[in-house]
């Protein structure tokens, strides 16, 4: 794990969908707010992406993880905010799902926060790689080719996570900022599962039925978002070392409360909210 992680526990949150309330409640039972503020001290938050659409509080969302990401800094802690799907497409120009006022001005206010690194397509802790969907073993071969060629000798076993998650963020502000190419990197494909015609999804775009059979994508662990498990629980896979958070926070899938807590030293945790409370779950 990296230096900086050491010592610090993490709470990884799925989808968000517009349901705010159902967000608080997470927040406030990992004891990362107090009163609205941000009550974490050093704690870190990741939160997977698709903080908009379906629910009914959108962009109230996006703007209470905007000021919790300042109040985290404040406080030697950290907010991780990843683009998902819904984030990325009102940046390219589909407001199909947007169904609160004036889109494209949050596309705005979306882009220029991704220009300053607050809104990331990539975060890793050195230990797992955290992106809204899911990193196919395909997409990484040739990310890994392309950093080879700007690194010669770069070693692919074991990967470099950080330089990883770098080169794939870099790709990410580089498209945000030319408005989206025509010829999109292969982070941005969308599969057949998800009515795309390219091979695969990339990492906004992968769904677990697609990843989650691969021995090839386990070899790095990770966690993310996308795919609803409709259970009130985070699907897992390879030994879980594919782990989809997203377990349907937003009423429109089942109103789940679950989130995953990555303790100090390393023990995951499945916090989830039955009829009689929370319940703890270690993930092996």
């Amino acid at each position: 794990m990296n230096t900086d992680m050491k010592q610090k526990r993490q709470i990884v949150v799925g989808d968000i969908h517009g349901e705010i309330e159902g967000f608080q409640e997470i927040l406030e039972n990992a004891g990362l707010i107090d009163r609205g503020r941000w009550g974490g001290g050093s704690d870190i938050l990741i939160q997977t992406g698709d903080v908009i659409d379906r629910g009914p509080y959108s962009r109230e969302a996006v703007d209470l993880l905007k000021r919790l990401q300042k109040e985290a800094a404040a406080a030697g802690g950290k907010v991780v905010r990843l683009c998902g799907n819904h984030e990325l497409m009102i940046l390219q120009g589909d407001f199909m799902f947007a169904d609160y006022n004036d889109p494209r001005s949050l596309a705005h206010a979306l882009k220029e926060e991704i220009m300053r690194g607050s809104i990331l397509a990539s975060y890793t802790d050195g230990e797992r790689l955290y992106t809204h969907a899911g990193l196919r073993s395909a997409i990484r071969d040739i990310l890994m080719d392309e950093m080879r060629a700007e690194r010669p000798g770069l070693r692919s076993d074991p990967i470099d996570l950080s330089l990883l998650s770098e080169h794939i963020n870099a790709i990410f502000r580089d498209a945000v900022r030319d408005d989206f190419p025509d010829e999109l990197h292969s982070i941005f494909y969308v599969g057949p599962d998800r009515g795309g015609g390219d091979p695969y999804g990339g990492i906004f775009w992968c769904d677990f039925s697609s990843i989650s059979p691969s021995e090839e994508a386990s070899k790095i662990p990770q966690i993310f978002g996308h795919t609803p498990t409709r259970k009130n629980g985070v699907k897992t896979a390879r030994r879980s070392s594919l782990i989809d958070i997203d377990a349907g926070m937003c009423r429109v899938y089942g109103g789940g409360r679950v989130y995953l807590e990555i303790t100090p030293e390393g023990r995951v945790l499945q916090h989830s909210k039955t009829r009689s409370g929370w319940t703890i779950t270690p993930l092996s």
